[in-house]
C-alpha cells in the first residue's frame, strides 16, 4: 500500500485550523467574531513563506494562482500573471495584458474556505444501512483507508473472476486523474469510463467539430468589432476569469456587443443590443440571418469560394428561411433580424459564438449549426477578431501498452453520430432503471461529481442509482450522490492535487497544477486511488507487464510530458515562471491554408456523416447534411405553459461550492425569474413564495419580477435545493434538477437541462 503522507491534521486540529485561516486569518476570525493575538496578527499579515504557482480548479477553466503557503498552511491565493489563463486568451494581446497583471473570479476568491471546509469527509465511510433513498441515513462506520481499498478490490475482484469486467461503469469530473482512469479502465477491461462533458458542452464541441474539425473554437473578443452571442454569459457565468476584461476591452475598443437570450443575464446587461428569443428557436434566427446576409450578397465570397464546401447547397436550403419566417418561430421581428444581419455582415471583422444556451434542448446540435455558419458566411473563422481555431498541445498517450476492448460501451454511444468521448450518462441512468443494456452493471464509481443533481431527473438519477450492487463515491462532501454509496473515500481539493491544463487559450501552452500542501487528511489524490487499485488488482498492460507497480503519478505526468511538443519533464515545468510552458510562436492564423482536419479539407457549409455514421435530424429523417431547423420536442401547452431555463453565475460551479460560506454570502438563494406581465396574470408579486410544477416534479421557489427575461419564459440559476453536502448548503433555494427527466440530444448525447415547461402558482 502506498505511504500516506507523514504529516496530516487530525479532526481537533483541522477544525481549530479551519476557524482562524480560512481565507486568512484576519477575514475568518471576523466571520467567526473572535479576537486574534498579538502574534497571529503579525503570522498572518506579515509577507512571508512560500509562494506556490498552480492552477485552480474551483471550477474548469483552470485559472493561474499562486498561493502563499506558511509553515505548511495555505494563507492566501493571488493571480498568477505568467499563466496567460486569467490573463487573455489571445497571445497578441499577452505581451500588454501581462503588464496589467491576472485576475480571478469570486470562486478562485474562494478556494482556501473550500480546502479548510470543517465539514469535509476526512475519513473512508463504509454504509451500514442496506436501504438507499433520499435522505435516508446511510449510517456510516468510519473505516481506514486499507480496509476501504481492500473492500473495493474484493468486489472489483469479483468481476474479473466472472470474466465481465465491463460491469464496471464510472463517473467524473473531467479535469480529474482522467489520464489514470481512462488507462486502468482500459487494463481492467471495462470501456464504460466516463466524464462530464456530455453533462455540459457535447452539442457545442459536435456543431463546432462538424463545421471546422475542431471541438472548442474560442473568439477573438479583444480584437473584433462585432460580437453576436447566442445563450451564454461570459460576463456572468465566468469560466476563464480573463473572458470579462477582454470582452469590456473590444466594447472601449469600438465593438459592438448583441446577445441573443430569454434572459438578460449580466453580458446582456452590458450589451447594445439584448435579443429576447424564445428557447430553442435560436437555429432559426441564425438561418434567417444567412438568408438576409446571402440574398443582399453580403457574404465573403472569396472565403467561401476557396476554403469552404457545401454552400450553395446551404443557400439554397436558407431561401425560404425568411426574416418573416424566423419571426413566427422566434418571436424576434423581422425588422430586428434584418437589421442584425447587415449589421453583421458589415463589421470587420465579427464573431458569432453560442454554448449551452441553445446547447441544451432536443435541436441542440443543428441550432448550434446554424449559428457558427454565420462566421463562414462573413469569412471570420480563424482571423483576428474572429472566432479562432486553438492550436492546442497533446500531452503523450500512456505509458503504457493499452489494450483493444471486444465490449460496447453500456450507454450506447455508438448510436450518436456526433457523440461526445466522455459518454452518455443519460442513457446509462435510463438503461440502469430499465435494464435495457447490452450487458448488467453492477458496480459504479463517481469521482467528484454529484450525479443527482447533474444529471437531469434528479429522482430517475437516484433510482438508477440504487440499481447498482456496489457504488464508490470519491468527494470532500456528503454530496446527494454521496449518499447513496455503499463506500465513501475522502477526495482532494485542487490545492493538494497534481494536474495541467492545456485549453482556454488560442497557442499551445502546459500549465501545472500541483499540490500546495499536502492533502490535509493523508488521503490518496484521485490519481493515486486509481493506481493503488491497478497494483492491488494486479493489472496487466497489452504486453504482460504489471505496469502499476512502480508507476507513480508524478512519473505518469513527467512521461506525457517529455512526449508532447513541449518536451519537457516534471521538473523542469515546476521550474517554468509561473510552472507554464507555451509555445514561442504564439497565436497562428488562418492555420486552415495548412491543415484543414475535416474530411474535405474545407470548412463544412454541409455534413452527412461522421465516421460511417449518417447525420440525420433530431426526428430521424435524412437531413441532406444541413443544420436544419427543427421544433424542440417539448413545447408549452395548457398544462405546463411557461419554459423553464437555468443557467450558471460567477458565485458558484455547478452543485459543488454550496457549503462555501464566501461564495453563499454573495448569494445563498435562487429565486425563479418571471417576466413583470406574466407575473402580473398570475397575480404573483416579487418575493412571493410559488409553487413550480413540472410532470416530474413540484417544489416551492421564491418569485423575482423582472422585465429581464421572456414572457413565456422563467428561469433561474442552478445548483442550489441540497438535502446534503453540508450545513451551510442544505435547504437553501430550489433544486432546478429535479423538473427534468432523463433525456439526450439524439446527435451529440448532450444532456438536456432546459427540455422542460412547467406550470407556476402561488404557495
Amino acid at each position: 500500500m502506498k505511504k500516506l503522507f507523514q504529516r496530516k491534521l487530525n479532526r481537533r486540529k483541522f477544525l481549530k485550523l479551519s476557524s482562524t485561516v480560512l481565507g486568512g486569518a484576519v477575514a475568518a476570525a471576523s466571520l467567526q467574531n473572535k479576537r486574534l493575538s498579538a502574534d497571529e496578527k503579525e503570522r498572518f499579515s506579515a509577507p512571508q513563506g512560500q509562494w506556490v504557482y498552480t492552477c485552480c480548479h474551483m471550477c474548469g477553466g483552470g485559472t493561474g494562482i499562486k498561493v502563499q503557503v506558511v509553515d505548511g498552511i495555505a494563507y492566501k491565493i493571488e493571480p498568477n500573471p505568467y499563466n496567460p489563463l486569467g490573463v487573455c486568451n489571445v497571445s497578441q494581446d499577452y505581451e500588454q495584458e501581462f503588464k496589467n497583471g491576472g485576475v480571478m473570479c469570486p470562486k478562485g476568491n474562494a478556494g482556501l474556505m473550500t480546502l479548510y471546509d470543517p465539514e469535509r469527509v476526512s475519513k473512508p465511510l463504509l454504509r451500514t444501512n442496506k436501504e438507499k433513498g433520499k435522505e435516508i441515513d446511510p449510517q456510516w462506520k468510519e473505516i481506514t483507508w486499507d480496509e476501504a481499498l481492500q473492500i473495493i478490490t474484493e468486489q472489483l475482484n469479483n468481476l474479473l473472476k466472472k470474466g465481465t469486467p465491463e460491469s464496471l461503469v464510472t463517473f467524473s469530473e473531467s479535469s480529474i486523474a482522467k489520464d489514470t482512469q481512462l488507462d486502468f479502465g482500459n487494463l481492467f477491461g471495462t470501456p464504460n469510463i466516463s466524464f462530464h462533458t456530455n453533462l455540459c458542452s457535447a452539442s457545442r464541441k459536435a456543431a463546432a467539430f462538424s463545421i471546422a474539425g475542431e471541438s472548442e473554437p474560442l473568439g477573438d473578443y479583444a480584437n473584433t468589432k462585432y460580437m453576436l452571442i447566442f445563450g451564454w454569459n461570459p460576463l456572468g457565468a465566468t469560466k476563464w476569469a480573463h473572458l470579462p476584461k477582454v470582452i469590456m476591452k473590444g466594447i472601449k475598443n469600438g465593438a459592438k456587443l448583441v446577445v441573443v437570450d430569454p434572459w438578460r443575464n449580466e453580458t446582456g446587461n452590458k450589451a447594445q443590443q439584448w435579443i429576447p428569443i424564445k428557447p430553442g428557436t435560436d437555429g432559426a434566427l441564425a438561418l434567417a440571418l444567412g438568408h438576409v446576409i446571402i440574398n443582399q450578397k453580403l457574404y465573403d465570397k472569396e472565403f467561401i469560394d476557396y476554403w469552404t464546401h457545401g454552400f450553395l447547397v446551404y443557400s439554397k436550403y436558407v431561401q425560404d428561411k425568411t426574416p418573416e419566417w424566423a419571426e413566427k418561430i422566434t418571436g424576434v421581428s423581422a425588422a430586428s433580424i434584418r437589421q442584425l444581419a447587415v449589421e453583421l455582415a458589415n463589421s470587420k471583422p465579427a464573431l458569432i459564438d453560442a454554448w449551452a444556451g441553445p446547447g441544451h434542448h432536443s435541436n441542440a446540435v443543428d441550432n448550434l449549426r446554424a449559428i457558427f455558419i454565420l462566421n463562414l458566411l462573413v469569412g471570420s473563422l480563424d482571423k483576428p477578431g474572429g472566432l479562432i481555431l486553438p492550436n492546442r498541445i497533446q500531452l503523450g498517450n500512456s505509458p503504457f501498452k493499452t489494450k483493444e476492448l471486444a465490449k460496447p460501451r453500456f450507454d450506447g454511444l455508438d448510436n450518436f453520430p456526433l457523440g461526445n468521448s466522455s459518454g452518455v450518462y443519460v442513457e446509462t441512468m435510463k438503461r440502469l432503471i430499465d435494464e435495457t443494456g447490452p450487458y448488467p452493471v453492477e458496480i459504479g464509481i463517481a469521482t467528484m461529481t454529484n450525479l443527482v443533481f447533474s444529471v437531469p431527473g434528479t429522482y430517475q438519477v437516484i433510482e438508477a442509482l440504487k440499481k447498482l450492487k456496489f457504488f464508490v463515491v470519491i468527494d470532500n462532501y456528503l454530496s446527494e450522490t454521496a449518499l447513496l454509496a455503499d463506500i465513501v473515500l475522502p477526495g482532494t481539493t485542487y490545492l493538494e492535487r497534481y494536474g495541467t491544463v492545456t485549453r482556454g487559450v488560442t497557442w499551445p501552452m502546459v500549465a501545472l497544477r500541483q499540490p500546495v500542501i499536502e492533502p490535509i487528511f493523508g488521503q490518496y489524490p484521485e490519481y493515486d486511488i486509481f493506481l493503488e487499485l491497478g497494483r492491488r488488482l494486479k493489472l496487466q498492460d497489452a504486453e504482460g507487464n504489471y505496469v502499476f507497480e512502480k508507476l507513480t503519478y508524478e512519473d505518469y505526468l513527467d512521461y506525457k510530458l517529455r512526449n508532447s511538443i513541449a518536451q519537457i519533464g516534471l521538473a523542469e515545468l515546476k521550474s517554468m515562471p509561473g510552472a507554464v510552458w507555451q509555445d514561442q510562436g504564439g497565436t497562428v492564423y488562418e492555420k486552415y491554408k495548412k491543415d484543414l482536419k475535416t474530411a474535405t479539407g474545407k470548412f463544412h457549409f454541409v455534413l452527412n456523416s461522421h465516421n460511417g455514421k449518417m447525420i440525420k435530424d433530431i426526428y430521424g429523417e435524412d437531413a441532406k447534411g444541413l443544420p436544419v431547423y427543427r421544433e424542440k420536442f417539448w413545447q408549452p401547452d395548457k398544462n405546463f405553459p411557461l419554459y423553464l431555463i437555468s443557467w450558471k453565475q460567477a458565485n458558484h460551479t455547478h452543485s459543488r461550492t454550496f457549503n462555501n460560506p464566501y461564495l453563499m454570502g454573495i448569494k445563498n438563494n435562487n429565486p425563479l425569474y418571471i417576466n413583470v406581465a406574466t407575473a402580473q396574470s398570475l397575480g404573483i408579486n416579487d418575493g412571493d413564495i410559488i409553487w413550480v410544477e413540472s410532470p416530474y416534479s413540484k417544489d416551492r421557489a421564491t418569485a423575482k419580477v423582472t422585465d429581464s427575461i421572456h414572457p413565456q419564459v422563467a428561469g433561474w440559476q442552478w445548483g442550489y435545493g441540497h438535502w446534503g453536502f453540508g450545513n451551510l448548503a442544505k435547504g437553501k433555494g430550489t433544486n432546478a434538477s429535479q423538473f427534468n427527466f432523463l433525456q439526450a440530444e439524439p446527435i451529440s448525447g448532450q444532456a438536456l437541462h432546459k427540455e422542460v415547461c412547467v406550470k407556476i402558482y402561488k404557495a
